[in-house]
């Protein structure tokens, strides 16, 4: 089986956005008086937020390079 990397972008971006939703609604509950649930957090190591830096310019200069028709 083989996995693209759109589609790992893809549940990467769903995730996030669910994320937000989740923010979003814990914020609203809070300000209706209700208790707020934990926060998540999430923190990356130096190496892999370089990695992930890298991989994006290079996706981005890519895509310069070779625009989608």
């Amino acid at each position: 089986m083989v996995i693209t990397d759109y589609r790992v972008r893809s549940v990467l971006r769903t995730y996030s956005r669910q994320l937000q939703r989740s923010r979003l609604s814990a914020e609203l509950t809070h300000d209706a008086g209700e208790p707020r649930s934990t926060v998540e957090k999430v923190t990356i190591s130096d190496d892999a937020r370089r990695h992930l830096v890298m991989e994006r310019m290079t996706s981005q200069v890519l895509e310069k390079a070779y625009p989608r028709k």
